[in-house]
């Protein structure tokens, strides 16, 4: 058997409750935002702290000068996302003027920052970059679960984890190898060398590019009338957003307290990670010290820019898997053991004295990070209102910062005093939360049935699918396009992908055997099927289904459905209980009975024989293919694909 055909049909947009599925080329362009955004943050973790101590700051003033992060994401947040929630232009949409607005703030800042020479003028940089940062990142996670369909929605974080991987790995990798360049060696007047220049000039570039492009080709959904109405008639102003902030959190649910618990550890752990991976590296294997300075402590900086980018690196790479092994273990599972490798790491990396072993760490250190920065957000988007997405997102980000900004006040007096001020220790201590972290989202408990994601398990059993595709035969008749419609019916409910397939024979109707009397009749014909299934589709059209894909298919109808469904269980096949051409007493259809019999995948049975058929065709016996099939069967009844 072989496909002769295979044609997408993109109906149009409809209301925002029913999205369009977007194609894979159209999905990487929403995300590429995220490629620049990350540069930035990329930046912020690894060469905003060393031009700190470069400009005369001593390593334990590092946690209070990290106050921007916490406390801008605390604020900023969570008032971006309630406010993008109700906000709406009919050219500009919903969270695109947030997300540019952000990165056109992080653009100036990072062109700027580079030229200071006094500590706390780089203070207020890092404060004003971090509130670009945070204008830019909540209302863009937002931005993917407004725009994608509950199919798509896990493939989006994905994407989301690549492109956050990707700008990490060229941030910190533009640290290490501009430090190799000879001609920018030498230190400017303010003590900041001239690679560390061009690194911030790169970002500069990289954030205005990918965010504007990214925002100009990917447009927002129009909400529904009754969405608009809602929006316009809410109240507006911060002080409004503060209480739906308020209101937000006494509402949201249990599952997302218990992740703010795993939070506690997994945050504060990383703050110390970023904020003293140089120093750490500096003490076991290059033997420099910030107060030293020199050629050694500069190799420790552009080392660990090199370690940053290897676990980003990872992490590009084990995105691709992690939704995979959450649909099938369970999302706190699969995080649970991240966070394991994560502490295994972190207490391995202050122990390593030679500068590529410590690499090595960065494997496990990686597959937690995709796991952190798309995990969590494919859980919360799973299980919150989609018209209050914007501020759960930002609450999510405060279980994020709060930590932070804990670690901020309070780590640089247990650095000094509990830590000997040594850089392993505080590495050391971080793989210790790591692992508290881990064993606490063991304890989380998995949210009773009726509150499990329906995108990806959280950890309890499931008894509910939802369907990437909805497979459904049809040769044109009214009895075959009472089951599409069932299927179009179920694909809108799903938000999966319709795929209507008509099955036919090579050559025509009067060279074919007749059937036996009772017995399944086939199309003959490329001409006659490709006329069946366009007059399905065309029916569809009119019923405003979302997305179909069209198959011609040569062969036997049954197998027809089964080798476009393959081997993924996520699929649905739509079958009648008995195609027209079958006995009328016969239950079970032969095609119906044979994809029953052999498919991977969940098949729903549409009762097709309750139609009123002598009725039906008694109008135009003609109608459906008759001149393309064997006609000989009871009745004068046209023939059916499956139903």
């Amino acid at each position: 058997m072989t496909a002769t055909t295979s044609e997408s049909v993109s109906t149009g947009v409809g209301p925002a409750e029913r999205r369009p599925l977007m194609t894979g080329t159209a999905l990487l362009m929403m995300n590429l935002g995220f490629f620049g955004v990350q540069f930035s943050f990329g930046l912020t973790q690894s060469a905003v702290n060393p031009l700190f101590l470069l400009i005369g700051a001593d390593p334990d003033q590092l946690p209070i000068l990290n106050l921007a992060g916490p406390v801008t994401g605390l604020i900023i947040q969570p008032l971006i996302g309630a406010i993008s929630d109700r906000t709406w232009h009919p050219r500009w949409g919903r969270r695109r003027p947030f997300i540019t607005a952000g990165a056109l703030l992080c653009a100036v800042i990072l062109f700027a920052f580079p030229f200071v020479g006094v500590l706390w003028i780089a203070v207020l940089c890092f404060w004003l970059l971090d509130a670009g940062n945070n204008t830019s990142m909540e209302p863009y996670r937002a931005f993917i679960s407004d725009r994608l369909p509950k199919s798509q929605l896990a493939r989006g974080f994905l994407t989301q984890s690549m492109f956050t991987g990707a700008g990490a790995v060229l941030a910190n990798l533009s640290l290490f190898l501009l430090q190799k360049v000879t001609a920018l060696e030498k230190t400017a007047g303010n003590g900041v060398p001239y690679w560390m220049y061009v690194c911030f000039m790169i970002g500069t570039v990289c954030i205005l590019l990918t965010v504007l492009t990214a925002m100009a080709r990917t447009k927002e959904l129009t909400p529904s009338d009754e969405e608009l109405a809602e929006i316009r008639s809410a109240p507006k102003g911060v002080h409004h957003a503060v209480i739906e902030i308020k209101d937000a959190v006494k509402a949201m649910p249990i599952a997302m307290h218990k992740i703010g618990v795993v939070f506690l550890f997994q945050w504060y752990a990383m703050f110390i990670y970023w904020q003293f991976l140089a120093v750490s590296l500096g003490e076991t294997v290059f033997n420099a010290t910030p107060e030293q300075g020199g050629p050694a402590w500069d190799d420790a900086i552009a080392w660990s820019g090199l370690e940053n980018a290897a676990y980003n690196f990872v992490t590009m790479i084990s995105a691709l898997f992690l939704v995979g092994f959450a649909q099938r273990i369970g999302a706190k599972r699969v995080h649970a053991i991240a966070l394991g490798l994560a502490a295994v790491a972190l207490i391995w990396l202050a122990r390593i004295d030679n500068q590529y072993v410590a690499l090595l760490p960065m494997i496990g250190l990686g597959i937690f990070w995709a796991s952190a920065v798309g995990v969590p957000y494919l859980m919360v988007a799973s299980m919150v209102p989609a018209k209050r997405t914007g501020v759960y997102m930002g609450i999510l980000n405060m279980m994020i910062v709060v930590p932070m900004l804990i670690e901020t006040v309070t780590f640089g007096w247990i650095y000094t005093h509990l830590l000997d001020s040594k850089g392993s220790n505080a590495m050391t201590l971080a793989g210790v939360l790591l692992a508290i972290g881990a064993v606490a989202m063991l304890w989380v408990n998995p949210p009773d049935e009726a509150d499990e994601s329906p995108i990806v398990p959280l950890g309890g059993k499931r008894s509910i699918t939802v369907y990437d595709r909805v497979v459904v035969g049809s040769d044109g008749t009214p009895t075959s396009l009472y089951a599409v419609d069932r299927a179009a019916e179920v694909a809108l409910a799903a938000q999966a992908k319709l795929v209507v397939v008509t099955a036919y024979r090579d050559g025509d109707a009067g060279s074919a055997a007749s059937p036996a009397e009772g017995a399944h009749r086939d199309i003959h014909g490329v001409e006659a099927a490709r006329e069946a299934l366009e007059k399905s589709v065309t029916g569809l059209t009119r019923e405003r289904a979302r997305y179909i894909e069209q198959r011609l298919v040569a062969g036997d109808p049954a197998q027809a459905l089964l080798d476009v469904v393959g081997a993924n269980p996520a699929n649905l096949i739509v079958v009648g209980n008995r195609g027209l051409g079958a006995s009328r007493g016969q239950l079970l259809g032969s095609v119906p009975g044979g994809v029953v019999r052999n498919a991977v995948c969940d098949v729903l049975v549409v009762q097709t024989s309750a139609l009123d058929e002598d009725r039906v065709f008694a109008r135009q016996p003609s109608e459906a293919t008759a001149g393309a099939v064997t006609d000989d069967g009871p009745e004068g009844e046209s023939p059916t694909l499956r139903s």
